[in-house]
């Protein structure tokens, strides 16, 4: 597994420490900073981490982040704040930096503030307090042998050391903010040859404290950032410079590292890329020298069949992101190099790992003396995300997409990464095509539109009707008139039974999601069962709701997958479920808004609760 990575060089001080401010223009300053933050979310494992204010203070940083907002949509770069939300980070911040209000005036412009509110997926809590860590490095960092103190502990006088070990503690307790702006006034002037040291130090302690918390590490040798303030690093292979060689190996750098953010998770979400990043993490780890690593890179590219240098010409010049066909082209492309490296070096591909296993939970173990396993289908990335943060699971490149356990029965979750039935039936039986040991229970799961259920309700699906089929008439005025052609399957009912069944407790469950999940007040969560439609649209049309429901008697909601799904799973002679949380009504007021990760979160809840063996009983009958 591969590390994550705190972006220590987008924090504006940083910056100025290197004097990039003066060496770049704005726009080529943007274009600086791309690079970097490209490159880290490549090489990341999980996430990559800075305090919001970082963004928030810095009209480039900012401009940058409003570009590349898919890794903020997407909670790839985390922002941690220890306050309960953006609005009450904001009155403490504006506070503690009202001394310097001109320099941080990004702090008190609501319009940012909103708009970094609305990245919910990137704001997080921290435990760490900054300030008194601050204080405490001040105080008593002279006194170790810490190499960042060492120029300061050698040369300063004791008058120097005894005022740089004041000022922190005094301003703090003035309820100012601990940044260099403010400290640096109050420091005495005999101190001055000492201040870049110092400052320094003071990004040290600061940085440290996010790097220690969330286990990261920083990237070394940034152009013109000729230090990394003894931070965590891996310079082997966490080195902007070496990845860059690396993926200019196979004429890849501009397209990657200048890429939109959209184009960089669409790849992340692709197991030739996962293979490729991880090849280059084992090479660059094993061959510490850039001659070695560009020298094995360069083999590798002339052993692959792929025209690296064609696509390269194509891609010239371009300001957009690939294609479609280009993505794929370039993912397969990138795992067939990752093969070649592995092979030859002997490194071995994460999707030949053995998952982990829960230690809390007893395997199931089915009367055929075979653990219990059930297969989950879901159509999106955010809806993954959910499962794999809720259930603990193990991501892995390629199908299924996730593993694990819950509750002592083995877990697969399949995602096409793509909406539709067509992508629900290729997923489903490729993945029941290409396993010996078939799932006990298939489940698919995921958001739809509701009619007649409440957002957050969960649908227990009876009936899957697919009205997706038409066949298209002439009317008595020769008008083309489009009619359902449906096909109705059946669902085992085994969830619904168990759950309104005294073996599942439906108000602790409620009363949990409420208090978990930020349920809105007076809302709860709720259970229903019945009809729901699947179709090849996205429904936020009320005449088209009406010719749903025409056709339909008692449709609870809408959704896009399960026609695919359960075609599969019937051919397959598997037994299936169906669970649906309802997101948005399915009208023209339909809205992405926070019903959909709330809606996700309580059904994987839901899941998670049930005794998953006596449905699966239930189910097989």
């Amino acid at each position: 597994m591969r590390r994550d990575i705190f972006l220590h060089f987008m924090n504006r001080d940083t910056r100025e420490i290197f004097n990039i401010y003066e060496l770049l223009s704005d726009p080529v300053h943007a274009a600086f900073l791309r690079q970097p933050v490209n490159a880290a979310a490549m090489l990341c494992e999980d996430q990559c981490v800075a305090p919001p204010g970082f963004v928030i203070e810095d009209q480039i940083a900012f401009e940058l982040f409003e570009n590349q907002s898919a890794y903020l949509e997407s909670g790839l770069i985390k922002l941690p704040i220890r306050e309960s939300g953006l609005v009450d980070y904001a009155e403490k911040k504006r506070g503690e930096y009202a001394p310097a209000r001109d320099r941080y005036s990004g702090l008190y412009n609501d319009s940012r503030m909103l708009r970094l509110g609305s990245f919910g997926e990137a704001i997080i809590s921290r435990k760490v307090q900054i300030g008194p860590a601050i204080v405490d490095g001040f105080e008593g960092g002279v006194d170790t042998k810490m190499k960042v103190w060492k120029s300061i502990r050698d040369g300063a006088s004791a008058e120097t050391i005894a005022d740089m070990r004041r000022v922190p503690a005094l301003l703090s307790a003035q309820g100012k903010a601990l940044t260099w702006s403010i400290i640096m006034p109050n420091l005495a002037v005999g101190g001055a040859p000492f201040h870049r040291d110092i400052r320094a130090a003071l990004q040290h302690t600061y940085f440290s404290e996010y790097c220690r918390e969330f286990k990261l590490l920083v990237m070394s040798e940034i152009p013109n950032m000729i230090e990394d303030f003894f931070l965590p690093v891996d310079r082997a292979v966490y080195n902007f410079r070496r990845f860059k060689a690396f993926l200019t190996s196979f004429q890849s750098s501009n397209m990657f590292l200048r890429g939109s953010a959209d184009f960089i998770m669409d790849m992340r979400r692709r197991s030739g890329f996962i293979d490729l990043i991880d090849a280059y993490a084992s090479l660059a780890g094993t061959f510490s020298g850039d001659t070695e690593l560009v020298y094995h890179s360069d083999r590798a590219v002339r052993k692959s069949g792929f025209d690296w240098a064609g696509l390269a010409t194509r891609r010239a010049g371009s300001f957009s992101d690939p294609t479609a066909f280009e993505v794929i082209e370039i993912s397969d492309a990138l795992g067939d190099l990752a093969n070649i490296i592995n092979a030859e070096h002997g490194f071995v591909s994460r999707s030949t790992l053995v998952p982990r296993k829960p230690t809390n939970s007893k395997i199931v173990i089915s009367s055929k003396g075979t653990k219990l396993k059930i297969a989950v289908f879901v159509a999106l990335e955010e809806e993954l995300d959910v499962l794999v943060r809720q259930w603990e699971l193990t991501r892995k490149a390629g199908r299924p997409a996730a593993v694990g356990e819950i509750g002592g029965i083995a877990v697969d979750v399949l995602c096409p990464r793509a909406m539709g039935r067509v992508s629900a039936a290729v997923e489903t039986t490729r993945y029941l095509a290409s396993t010996d040991a078939k799932p006990d229970l298939l489940i698919c799961v995921g958001l739809a539109g509701g009619f007649t259920v409440d957002q957050g309700g969960v649908i227990c699906v009876d009936t899957v009707v697919d009205l997706a089929n038409r066949k298209v008439v002439d009317d008595e005025e020769g008008q083309a008139q489009s009619k359902f052609r449906r096909e109705d399957y059946s669902t085992h009912r085994a969830v619904y039974s168990i759950a309104r069944s005294n073996e599942f407790d439906e108000v602790e469950w409620g009363n949990h999601c409420r208090k978990e999940f930020e349920w809105p007040a007076g809302k709860t969560p709720s259970l229903h069962e019945g009809k729901i439609a699947s179709v090849d649209e996205v429904v936020a049309s009320e005449d088209h709701q009406k010719k749903l429901l025409a056709n339909t008697e008692k449709l609870l909601g809408v959704e896009m997958e399960a026609g695919g799904f359960c075609a599969a799973a019937k051919a397959f002679g598997l037994p299936f479920e169906v669970l649906r949380v309802v997101s948005d009504k399915a009208d023209p007021a339909k809205t992405d808004d926070n019903w959909r990760k709330i809606g996700m979160k309580t059904l994987a809840n839901f899941l998670s609760r049930l005794p998953l063996a006596r449905v699966i009983e239930v189910a097989k009958g």
